[in-house]
């Protein structure tokens, strides 16, 4: 569960809602942002667009073999950033009850993210939250750009596979993103 930030009946809101849409074979914390028209199942969410709020995301770099080096990804200059995202209603089989779900739409990395990952979550400017949380038919997917290099900020913490562990493991607000 995390904190997510929606326009719902013409009010802004924040709530917890399930990180993940459920299907038959799999679970989608992640919408692709090239198969956010294509995909009848995205296209129907585009309508629901949310923002969801960090200071920063977590992600392992795939070794071969050996531990995953971790990383904590963050936007120079600031505090939180607003990772654009869908939302939709789900029914929870262990319970029969309605939750709010959502997923992080994610691009091709940049040149920086590229080195650890394979995709990039897309990150608002705060000047765009407004214009992403617009609940008009249209879409505004003219906003969702990777991040530039210069502007990420990438900080490794844990060592390399070949290094010892020498300090605790970290928490962060979205451990496995």
């Amino acid at each position: 569960m995390q904190p997510v930030i929606r326009i719902k009946d013409g009010e802004r809101q924040i709530v917890e809602m399930r990180w993940g849409f459920k299907f038959s074979d799999r679970l989608a914390f992640n919408a692709r942002s090239d198969k956010l028209t294509t995909s009848p199942f995205w296209r129907e969410r585009l309508t629901q667009r949310c923002i969801v709020p960090a200071s920063s995301m977590l992600k392992w770099k795939k070794t071969a073999a050996g531990p995953k080096p971790k990383y904590r990804l963050s936007v120079k200059g600031r505090h939180v950033l607003g990772m654009a995202g869908l939302w939709g209603p789900w029914i929870n089989p262990k319970t029969g009850q309605w939750e709010d779900t959502f997923a992080i739409i994610t691009d091709d990395p940049n040149t920086k993210m590229s080195e650890i990952h394979d995709r990039q979550a897309i990150i608002l400017e705060p000047r765009e939250y407004a214009e992403w949380l617009n609940e008009g038919d249209r879409p505004p997917l003219h906003l969702l750009r990777i991040l530039p290099d210069e502007n990420l900020e990438i900080d490794l913490l844990s060592p390399l596979p070949t290094e010892p562990t020498k300090s605790p493991p970290q928490r962060g607000l979205f451990d496995g993103m």
